[in-house]
């Protein structure tokens, strides 16, 4: 399984006023980490839960978990 940012990502990050590179200071997360998932590229869940708790959303807001098959 993996974790994978939901389309929303990049608009919920731009409404609540955040740059990437904004973002990656607040979450502790690289910047490249972030670029790579707003492009659809799977993340840890440590970063998602990073992003989720930076963001105040929750986990369903922001990503979703696929199978491997399912790619």
């Amino acid at each position: 399984m993996k974790v994978i940012a939901k389309k929303e990502f990049q608009v919920i990050r731009i409404q609540e006023g955040y740059s990437i590179s904004e973002l990656a200071k607040k979450s502790n997360t690289p910047v490249a980490t972030i670029s790579r998932i707003e492009k659809g590229k799977p993340l840890s869940p440590k970063s998602a839960k990073k992003l989720c708790e930076a963001l105040q959303k929750d986990f369903g807001d922001l990503f979703k978990i696929e199978n491997e098959e399912d790619a």
